[in-house]
């Protein structure tokens, strides 16, 4: 029992020390170049919202597609309920400092400073939508991934979180995607899309059976 201890208290302090040195590195890249800071602010506050019009985009191509709007529907309800509760509900546990309160570093972006830096709420609402919409497209689905990906480097970048907060982002985002999946599996698809779903919904094709 001891050795585990001893073993994972070691694990533990060398995924710090690499997570810490890839954030030297990423960090490294900021106060290099003015135009480059801007383009690193920029992709690290926007992306976000870039998304949130991308999904209002890919409903108003086909505005008559009733499964796009509800996936829609839970791809937003997958990112409130990433940073609502999840993000929440972990830092309580577990609150690790940001950056630039832990260190020296290349701050290109204000943050509160009291707001734990682990999980990234960003991370995990952006890779909660870009998940969701997979599942009805998988070439918007991955290019949310993408602008994601890119927006959460930028976020270490700026020195606002260190890359295992991006990673515990990623997780929450997938666990979100679960859970608003269910809820929407159970109570709020059949009400959306009516009849229809009802009778191809796996209660509906037992009660066929029956």
């Amino acid at each position: 029992m001891i050795l585990t201890h001893f073993f994972g208290a070691v694990l533990g302090l060398k995924l710090l020390d690499f997570d810490y040195n890839i954030f030297k590195i990423l960090n490294g890249f900021a106060g290099q170049s003015h135009s480059l800071d801007v383009f690193f602010v920029i992709v690290a506050e926007g992306i976000l919202y870039l998304i949130f019009a991308g999904i209002a985009i890919f409903i108003l191509m086909d505005k008559k597609n009733k499964e796009r709007k509800i996936i829609a529907l839970q791809a937003l309800f997958a990112a409130l309920i990433s940073r609502v509760v999840f993000i929440e509900l972990i830092r309580v546990f577990f609150f690790r400092l940001r950056p630039f309160v832990a260190g020296v570093v290349t701050q290109l972006v204000y943050h509160n400073p009291l707001e734990a830096s682990f999980p990234s709420g960003h991370a995990a609402a952006m890779f909660a939508m870009a998940f969701t919409i997979c599942f009805v497209s998988r070439k918007w689905g991955v290019f949310f991934l993408i602008l994601a990906l890119i927006s959460s480097v930028c976020r270490v970048i700026v020195g606002v979180h260190y890359p295992m907060d991006i990673v515990g982002g990623f997780l929450v985002g997938i666990l979100s995607v679960l859970a608003a999946k269910m809820v929407f599996d159970l109570w709020v698809r059949k009400r959306l899309a009516g009849p229809s779903w009802a009778r191809h919904s796996p209660l509906g094709l037992l009660k066929k059976r029956k």
